[in-house]
């Protein structure tokens, strides 16, 4: 287990105040002993926080693929929650945002289950994640997306104000195409090696299905998976040249 904060702060009294420099350098290696255990919890709490490995990579100072490599157990401790064995897959606080505000697209639209379509709405509102930044640099904003939703639960008006809407917003009801998404994500995570669910592999979910009310909302605004992809390739690659190198 890792050393308490008062156990860390009195090693670093110990290295810094130590008249013996033996004794100095005995407490400066059981210093370094306690930050490498303390240093991958951290990561971990990064994680579930919503720090992609290049946020993380940056704070450490080192490289994306170093930090990777180094907590990679991370990842496959994540992977056996998500098959049982384990802790559960983190997902990160704006996915589950994403979701809640989903869920409130569907209730205000007056749709009796959650569905793909109102995932899409529901990445959208959040403005500060990668993936909106790449749907908005081809001209897929919130405002857009509501005007011309294409539903996917057939006889069911996409209009506001419908009766009946308690469904999507408090039961939990979620058509199978959006449960499959949700089930995606966590492949598109495992695809891409993070140890954690995002807005973003909630969004490459969406694409990889050619005929959900998502993308096919999605298809109505002149835009395509394809260009999605690599737009949202570009906001990664822009993401990791901006950390340090080695």
């Amino acid at each position: 287990m890792p050393a308490t904060p008062a156990t860390i702060e009195q090693l670093a009294r110990d290295v810094a105040l130590s008249a013996d420099p033996e004794n100095a350098l005995r407490a400066l290696s059981a210093l370094r002993s306690e930050l490498d255990m303390l240093e991958p919890e951290l990561v971990g709490r990064a994680l579930h926080a919503g720090a992609s490995w290049s946020q993380i990579a940056r704070a450490l100072g080192v490289t994306k693929q170093a930090a990777h490599k180094k907590h990679r157990h991370l990842t496959e401790q994540a992977l056996a929650g998500a098959a049982g064995s384990g802790p559960k897959m983190l997902v990160t606080s704006e996915a589950r945002r994403s979701i809640s505000l989903a869920r409130e697209e569907a209730l205000e639209l007056g749709q009796t289950a959650l569905g793909t379509e109102h995932i899409l709405l529901g990445i959208l509102r959040c403005r500060d994640s990668h993936a909106v930044r790449a749907l908005n640099a081809l001209g897929v904003t919130l405002e857009a997306a509501r005007g011309c939703l294409q539903p996917t639960i057939v006889g069911v008006p996409a209009g506001p104000g419908q009766p009946g809407a308690a469904g999507a917003g408090r039961d939990g009801a979620i058509t199978p195409q959006a449960r499959r998404i949700l089930e995606g994500s966590l492949r598109e995570a495992v695809k891409r090696q993070e140890g954690y669910i995002g807005v973003e592999h909630l969004l490459l979910a969406l694409l990889a299905d050619s005929r959900n009310g998502a993308t096919q909302t999605l298809e109505a605004l002149r835009t395509t998976p394809t260009q999605i992809r690599r737009q949202l390739e570009r906001e990664w690659q822009a993401m990791t040249a901006a950390a340090p190198s080695e």
